[in-house]
């Protein structure tokens, strides 16, 4: 008598059938390099996959053949949801293909099946919702036709020198005023990128954004230690990056925007406030845009700036 079949586990290896790796298979391992966690969804959109059943095979033979691999800590994060994505990882084998083929560095220090073992719920949940936002700002940049999203790489390729080969180029010093004592604060943006309109003229046709996904973990205004982290200290970093034009030192930016996506329209309410409060005057308000990270970008593309007013990024 057949022994009846059991459901394979999303989590657990199995032996599989040879695997040639296509072009595809690349730009996955690619995206999940750059982004570091993405859903299924996610891969679909950056490969313009239609077919769900397809992708949930492929990514499947690249996790068994180890290209590619599952965080197990995806299981708290999904336990009580009603829809559970699969959350994506680079694996041991994706991470040494990057390297001798595509020729990026790799730390050798580094074995990944372990890394993404051992890391923790809200960092996945951070990170996937960096990915979301910017899975979302690729296919909305795909669908116009006439926008092309500059993405880190990039910028850092173009970027001066001394950025290139820092350890943590994209974290810069800034100087933060507090009861009247300047102090040293460190600034690194969830996510940096630019947007590039095509067919207008050189020098306006480009602008840059730096990301910032709220996840309501920290207080918008700390009065009494600066030490300890607010989304006011944040902007006041911003403010200062912009008055003393440490991103077009840093990454040869000229402007740019900073992007919140947070949990809700009463917490974009109070850090206008705070922006009225402690820095209107000192830096524009639309330099600072706002939005609830769960409306859906393809319906939804307006942004409400610090002096109150409703704004698009593509216009």
């Amino acid at each position: 008598m057949d022994k009846p079949k059991t459901k394979q586990s999303r989590l657990k290896r199995k032996k599989a059938a040879t695997i040639v790796l296509t072009h595809r298979d690349e730009t996955i391992l690619r995206a999940l390099h750059k982004y570091r966690f993405l859903t299924t969804e996610h891969i679909q959109v950056l490969t313009e996959t239609e077919s769900k059943w397809g992708m949930n095979k492929r990514l499947r033979l690249l996790y068994d053949h180890k290209y590619v691999d599952r965080p197990k800590a995806q299981r708290a994060i999904f336990s009580h949801a009603t829809e559970r994505p699969v959350v994506h990882a680079l694996g041991n084998e994706g991470a040494r293909l990057l390297s001798n083929r595509f020729n990026i560095p790799m730390p050798p220090s580094v074995y990944w099946t372990e890394k993404n073992r051992r890391v923790r719920e809200k960092h996945i949940e951070h990170t996937l919702g960096i990915s979301d936002f910017m899975v979302g700002m690729h296919k909305v940049c795909r669908e116009s036709g006439n926008v092309r999203l500059i993405d880190k790489e990039e910028i850092l390729a173009q970027s001066p020198n001394q950025t290139k080969v820092g350890k943590r180029p994209f974290r810069w010093k800034t100087r933060v005023m507090h009861k009247g004592q300047s102090h040293d604060i460190s600034i690194e943006p969830d996510y940096i990128f630019g947007l590039e309109f095509l067919g207008k003229v050189e020098g306006k046709s480009k602008v840059f954004f730096f990301v910032e996904v709220d996840r309501k973990t920290m207080p918008v205004v700390r009065h009494r230690d600066i030490t300890q982290t607010s989304f006011l200290r944040k902007m006041q970093s911003y403010e200062d990056t912009w008055n003393r034009k440490l991103a077009e030192r840093r990454f040869g930016i000229r402007a740019f925007r900073v992007l919140t996506l947070t949990t809700s329209t009463d917490r974009i309410e109070t850090m206008i406030q705070a922006y009225r409060t402690g820095l209107e005057g000192r830096i524009p308000g639309g330099v600072f845009l706002f939005r609830p990270k769960h409306l859906d970008m393809d319906k939804n593309k307006m942004w409400k700036n610090a002096a109150g007013k409703m704004v698009e990024l593509l216009a």
